[in-house]
This record gives structure tokens, C-alpha cells and sequence, in this order.
């Protein structure tokens, strides 16, 4: 008989890094006595699925709507407001750009407020709710770029625990989740995968998906 353990602390920290090559190099399944222990285990994976992007920091989750804060990048670099690194306002929740080369845009979430509380996941007509209901599995999946709770020293909220609120009821519904960890000098940034190896957002599943 199979009993699943869950090591979600685990496997999070690896589910994005070269590290779960070390985990299957050493373990694949765990045998205590009559008992096995299967592992579910994270794996990043190329995808023709298409990203919907979230931030997830201080308890609050932020779906990113690409199309507007690209717009509004746009806008202010014709402006040359966005000329020299320098940051912006895109007037999206509290979200200041940057562009650069490196990165692309580079996003700032230094003001959360505004954003759904994780908690709403529960709440069906929630704003939150119907963001999450929007993702099509056939076609979309769902990326996160995480905050750590400790980052900014404010004890405000973790990101970490507000995304995987979120990821299981995604997983509920067969949607596929990537994440990675972000902070303030390591900020959330989105450009287009020809443009460098860093701009591949990649989905990862778990082994009984």
C-alpha cells in the first residue's frame, strides 16, 4: 500500500534549481519495511503552454496583466521617464519599472495594499477567485515570482505561504505552476526567452499530476 509524504518545504526550495538532480541521484523512493513512500517531486519542463504571471508577497497575491503594464512601459519610455535605469510608475497597483538590458522591465512591488489578500482563494466571487478562474490548463499555466517573508525585515506576511495557498487549489483544477524567488535586489522581471536564458519562466508538476 502507498502512502504519499509530502515534502513541500523541500521540494520548493529544488523544484527550480539545479538541485533536484542531487535529489534524484540520491533518492527515488523510500522503503520502510512493507511500506514504500512514494516522492512527489517538482520538475521544471519545457511547455507550448503560455504564462499567466502573479506576485506574491506580504500575504497578497498580484495578477500581472501584461498587456497594460507593457503599455504603460511603453508610454513612459516614449516619455523618457524610463530613460537611465531609472524607476517609473506603470499606475498598476502600487508597481514601479524599470528597464535595462539585463532584465527587460524589471518590477518593484514596494506597496501591497491594494492587492488580494491570499485568503480570498476561498471566496468564490472574490477578485482573486475569478483571476485564478480565468487560466485555462489547455492553454495557460500559472508563474509566480515569490517574496520571502523576511526579506524587507517588515513580518508583514509571507508570499512564500500565499503561494502555495494558491498553488493547490490550481493543482486542484489540473493547472500547472512555476515559480521562482524574488527580492528587492533581485526584483520580478519579464522579457522574451530570444533574449536570454534567464527569461525562461517554466512550469514544474508533481509526479501524480
Amino acid at each position: 500500500m502507498k502512502n504519499l509524504i509530502s515534502l513541500d518545504s523541500l521540494t520548493d526550495i529544488v523544484s527550480n534549481s539545479v538541485g533536484i538532480l542531487i535529489i534524484f541521484a540520491v533518492i527515488n523512493l523510500i522503503h520502510d519495511d512493507s511500506k514504500t513512500y512514494q516522492l512527489e517531486i517538482p520538475i521544471e519542463h519545457a511547455t507550448d503552454l503560455s504564462p499567466v504571471f502573479f506576485i506574491s508577497k506580504d500575504d497578497r497575491l498580484l495578477h500581472m496583466d501584461t498587456d497594460k503594464l507593457f503599455s504603460n512601459a511603453t508610454i513612459q519610455a516614449t516619455s523618457g521617464s524610463a530613460s537611465n535605469k531609472r524607476l517609473f510608475p506603470l499606475d498598476y497597483f502600487g508597481l514601479l519599472g524599470k528597464i535595462d538590458r539585463d532584465n527587460g522591465i524589471s518590477f518593484y512591488a514596494r506597496d501591497t495594499t491594494e492587492w488580494d489578500e491570499f485568503q480570498d482563494i476561498d471566496k468564490r466571487q472574490s477578485d482573486l477567485r475569478k483571476e485564478l478562474d480565468k487560466i485555462d490548463p489547455k492553454k495557460q499555466y500559472a508563474y509566480f515570482f515569490v517574496y520571502d517573508s523576511s526579506e524587507d525585515g517588515s513580518g508583514i506576511g509571507s508570499g512564500f505561504e500565499a503561494f502555495r495557498k494558491v498553488r493547490e487549489h490550481l493543482k486542484g483544477r489540473a493547472i500547472k505552476t512555476g515559480w521562482q524567488p524574488v527580492n528587492s535586489e533581485a526584483p520580478t522581471h519579464i522579457c522574451d526567452k530570444s533574449f536570454s536564458p534567464r527569461c525562461a519562466y517554466l512550469p514544474s508538476y508533481l509526479g501524480g499530476q
